[in-house]
């Protein structure tokens, strides 16, 4: 297992290593909400090298989490495997992608 962790630079946070049930714990998830601030900020997961439904259970908390901190966050290079697991939870739809993940 590789924890997870992150480097924000400006209104980019890249994370890396695995976003899972056994990664996203309660030091991760208070890190993550003090990223979201008003303003815009992006979140790059292209070095996330495993995902599962926890994290796309993180994703849409932290994105209802923005929603009231009048933060727009968008969410770039998400996983092929994040991305069907959302379409499979009809989901997909709430989660604003840059173009990039659009291309995959």
């Amino acid at each position: 297992m590789k924890k997870i962790s992150f480097i924000e630079k400006d209104s980019r946070v890249v994370f890396s290593g695995e976003l899972t049930l056994l990664t996203i714990d309660n030091s991760f998830e208070k890190k993550s909400k003090a990223l979201i601030k008003s303003g815009v900020l992006i979140f790059d997961l292209s070095n996330v090298s495993k995902v599962d439904t926890a994290c796309l259970a993180w994703l849409l908390a932290m994105l209802e989490l923005s929603n009231k901190t009048d933060c727009q966050l968008t969410f770039d290079n998400l996983p092929k495997d994040l991305i069907k697991l959302a379409q499979l939870s009809c989901v997909d739809m709430f989660l604003p992608k840059t173009d990039s993940t659009l291309n995959q």
